[in-house]
């Protein structure tokens, strides 16, 4: 995601440029390989074709690159990852950027290339989100004006306690209250008919015109998940059996780690009336399929209460079972979630309502391969 760091410069910046990749001539073979070889860890966008999808594919790019570059001279220095995307607040449409995956070289350090970075975003876009903030890019942004959610929701629901010991180190008894959690849940009745994300656009519609949100129309929800270059999502849309409102989108992917499934919920929006029944549909599927748990991370007030009320795991405030944010390798993160920051030109506490803030995995590259992207995934 997103990281920097401070440090002194052994360069000259009197040749200093900053600008969108596209403009300046950096081509995606080149800002691809920069990544490959400056992130600290191995990273699908050092794979063309998938930065290539998601920053040149995305419906508000238009087919550039608009991840913002520095360059010395020729020399590439520094480089972070903007997908354009139509954000909705107040009933608005605004400009937007998703941020990812900020660098900058070691060498260009302390020369204030990471403040101009920001300035440049903010002239050129009405929002700017990002996650997976680092503590040396956190003080960046908050001189930016930029507001900081140190933990996104995240939540699980173990559907098989034996699996569950393939990713969990607890006791028995924590196993056995959780499980008492869950079966105090009200089970409902539902409909749910597999289909296209972007056959979903009247249950985004139907859920999301009071929150802020990341546009979720056709060509929106076409490219995040229907032509996703790596993982293969599972769309649904879920009716309780009385049809009492226009229903929910919920976004599936199935996970295997070490031959055990699991199941994330990578997106969930909709018809309140029908929230019960989509989360029943989710739990049912779970248990079909054998998967030790699924899980979910989003910011929407009304959804954190649906999960609490169902019984479900705060990852990060119930501290009975402590599970993995990170499963190729698995890999347990205090906390194990991620972090946001946003920033408006204006309508900030609208923005800055986190509860009424609809972020999911499908926002904000936080559901993206590790680098062996054919073959295995990270939440």
């Amino acid at each position: 995601m997103l990281t920097s760091s401070s440090g002194q410069s052994s360069l000259d910046d009197s040749d200093l440029t900053i600008g969108t990749a596209s403009a300046l001539g950096v081509s995606n073979a080149n800002l691809a390989a920069f990544y490959s070889a400056h992130w600290v860890r191995a990273i699908c966008l050092g794979h063309e074709d998938f930065l290539v999808w998601q920053m040149c594919e995305a419906p508000e790019s238009q087919g550039k690159n608009a991840s913002v570059v520095a360059l010395m001279g020729t020399q590439l220095v520094a480089a972070m990852g903007v997908t354009p995307a139509n954000f909705q607040l107040d009933g608005a449409p605004l400009n937007a950027a998703a941020l990812t995956t900020w660098i900058v070289l070691p060498e260009a350090r302390g020369m204030g290339i990471g403040q101009r970075m920001l300035a440049f975003l903010q002239e050129n876009y009405d929002v700017l989100a990002g996650a997976g903030i680092s503590a040396a890019a956190l003080p960046l942004y908050l001189g930016a004006g930029f507001s900081f959610l140190a933990h996104v929701p995240r939540f699980f629901c173990i559907t098989d306690f034996r699996q569950i010991r393939n990713f969990v180190d607890t006791s028995d008894a924590a196993l056995k209250l959780t499980d008492r959690r869950q079966k105090a849940r009200t089970w409902r009745d539902w409909q749910a008919t597999p289909c296209r994300a972007g056959e979903l656009r009247q249950q985004a519609s139907a859920g999301l015109e009071t929150l802020a949100h990341f546009r979720r129309d056709v060509a929106d929800l076409t490219w995040r998940y229907d032509r996703h270059p790596t993982f293969e999502y599972e769309a649904f849309a879920v009716n309780s059996s009385n049809n009492a409102g226009h229903g929910m989108g919920v976004i599936l992917r199935e996970d295997r780690i070490g031959g055990c499934p699991i199941l994330h919920l990578v997106d969930l929006f909709g018809d309140a009336h029908d929230a019960d029944a989509a989360l029943s549909f989710v739990e049912d599927e779970a248990l079909r399929r054998s998967a030790a748990f699924v899980d979910f991370s989003g910011t929407s007030g009304a959804l954190t209460a649906l999960f609490r009320a169902r019984g479900w795991s705060s990852a990060v405030d119930d501290p009975l079972v402590e599970l993995p944010s990170l499963f190729h390798p698995v890999e347990l993160r205090h906390p194990p979630t991620t972090s946001v920051v946003l920033w408006s030109h204006d309508r900030r506490e609208s923005l800055f309502d986190f509860g009424r803030l609809h972020l999911t995995k499908s926002d904000l590259d936080l559901d993206r391969p590790v680098l062996n992207h054919k073959n295995e995934t990270q939440p």
